[in-house]
């Protein structure tokens, strides 16, 4: 099944269907909430933002990592502005890294 939704995410990055990936952001498998994490960071949209800006806050290490990183590959001044506001609230050291990571990716871009 993993499979079938990591290429289904595929063809709807390249359609640009923010709103169909988004409802990947909950699957139960890592694999599948990074996957679109990464669809929605290169669709780049408003619902993609909010929606990455929200999977910050997951309970789940690597998924805050992963949500870091497509804010920092976003770019927008929101991104960087929620980015910073995480960093301060943030208090997994792993997490933390990845979020300056994100704003460093920033600041190169701009």
């Amino acid at each position: 099944m993993e499979q079938h939704d990591l290429s289904k995410i595929q063809k709807l990055q390249e359609k640009g269907k923010s709103d169909k990936i988004i409802k990947y952001l909950s699957s139960s498998d890592d694999t599948v909430v990074v996957a679109a994490l990464e669809a929605l960071s290169r669709i780049k949209d408003e619902d993609s933002v909010n929606s990455i800006a929200h999977m910050i806050d997951n309970p789940d290490t690597k998924i805050r990592v992963e949500a870091a990183k497509a804010l920092g590959s976003i770019g927008t001044e929101y991104a960087k502005t929620y980015l910073l506001h995480r960093l301060n609230a943030e208090q997994d050291e792993t997490v933390k890294a990845a979020i300056k990571e994100a704003l460093h990716t920033l600041a190169e871009h701009h």
